[in-house]
């Protein structure tokens, strides 16, 4: 069996990792700065995390420390303060001498046998903006710790450190990143909806941060990447990689995901023309288990609602469609609608309506009628 070429697991690096170059430039012109700060966001499975981590290998290799702190597993302020904690610890290799460096922002905290420092957990039990000004005082350790060797610190899926305290914590964040004059600053994030209304004008991050947005690789550069990998493994012509950006859709993670599968295809069957179409069957096939659970969660209509998006259809709310599908009027289409969005099983964009997962999508359109699809 060859070498699949395509990975999906965990963050991809190295010669999985699809080289977007401009992107990995800005973020490495911010880690060489010195109190700089960053914002990347975008869609979930763009490569934001595979970008941030690829980068700070190559830093690492000019002899730069950079922190890279996934908060996502968060249950609270306190927990983001101790993973960052945590984090900082193994990058600098346990050398740093923690009473020192927390007793001058006058912490409370325990170093563990490892050698590992955390906040005490019955701060979890205080208020959000105790455990915010905790936090903060974190992070300005870290900035007088950059003062004498510099230092970046990203932080992922960082919208969780203001969830946690509501709009005020944005506001006392700012405060404190505002006035760190050493450590770098690189957030990350993929709940663009919450992060859009963070940086409105009324709002603390308005203009502060340098944007750095993510979005779907160019789809000529993407297509010849996957076909090259094939033609590189199999000695001929592939030309598949078009077909996976049309059926996964703009994702990074998607495409990859159905060119890893077409290739296990490729390797039992001599079969191009329907290698990418079976592909998705199969993913689809294997997903049953955690994608049926999903639509039973749903009521009736918003199972109407998908069945439409998935048929194709363009202008959904407008009599046509109503009839087609004998749906309900457009006022109350527009309440499930907004509620799918919210619980992200469909997204929104100026093109329209779309499945967050493409695969459900696909999955749904197995249950409508022959001929339905347009």
């Amino acid at each position: 069996m060859k070498e699949n070429p395509f990975r999906i697991s965990g963050i991809v690096t190295g010669k999985y990792f699809i080289d977007r170059a401009d992107e990995c430039q800005a973020v490495i012109e911010t880690m060489r700065g010195q109190g700089e700060k960053m914002l990347i966001y975008g869609q979930r499975r763009m490569g934001k995390s595979s970008i941030l981590l690829n980068t700070a290998d190559r830093l690492r290799k000019e002899k730069e420390q950079v922190v890279y702190a996934d908060i996502s597993p968060a249950t609270s302020l306190t927990d983001v303060a101790n993973i960052i904690l945590h984090a900082f610890n193994k990058e600098t290799g346990g050398t740093v001498n923690w009473i020192e460096l927390l007793r001058q922002v006058q912490l409370s905290f325990t170093i563990s046998s490892q050698g590992i420092p955390s906040l005490d957990v019955s701060l979890k039990k205080e208020s959000a903006d105790k455990q915010l000004t905790c936090l903060s005082a974190v992070l300005d350790s870290l900035d007088a710790y950059a003062a004498k060797k510099k230092l970046t610190l990203i932080v992922d899926e960082f919208q969780k450190m203001v969830e946690f305290g509501a709009e005020a914590a944005e506001w006392q964040l700012r405060s404190a990143i505002q006035q760190h004059q050493h450590l770098n600053h690189i957030y990350a994030g993929s709940q663009t909806r919450i992060i859009d209304q963070m940086l409105m004008k009324d709002r603390a991050f308005y203009r502060f941060f340098e944007i750095l947005s993510i979005g779907p690789i160019d789809e000529t550069f993407m297509a010849e990447w996957i076909d090259k990998r094939f033609n590189q493994a199999f000695g001929k012509p592939y030309s598949i990689g078009a077909e996976c950006i049309r059926l996964a859709g703009p994702r990074t993670r998607d495409i990859v995901k159905l060119a890893r599968k077409s290739f296990v295809f490729a390797q039992r069957s001599q079969k191009i023309d329907s290698l990418v179409a079976d592909a998705i069957q199969q993913l689809v096939s294997e997903e049953d288990d955690f994608l049926r659970p999903q639509w039973d969660h749903l009521s009736n209509l918003q199972k109407d609602i998908l069945k439409v998006v998935a048929s194709g259809v363009t202008e959904i709310s407008s009599q046509a469609t109503i009839t087609r599908f004998g749906l309900p009027s457009s006022s109350k289409l527009a309440y499930h609608f907004n509620t799918l969005v919210k619980s992200d099983v469909l997204g929104k964009d100026s093109d329209g309506y779309h499945f967050d997962n493409p695969f459900f999508k696909h999955w749904v359109a197995q249950t409508l009628p022959q001929g339905a699809k347009s």
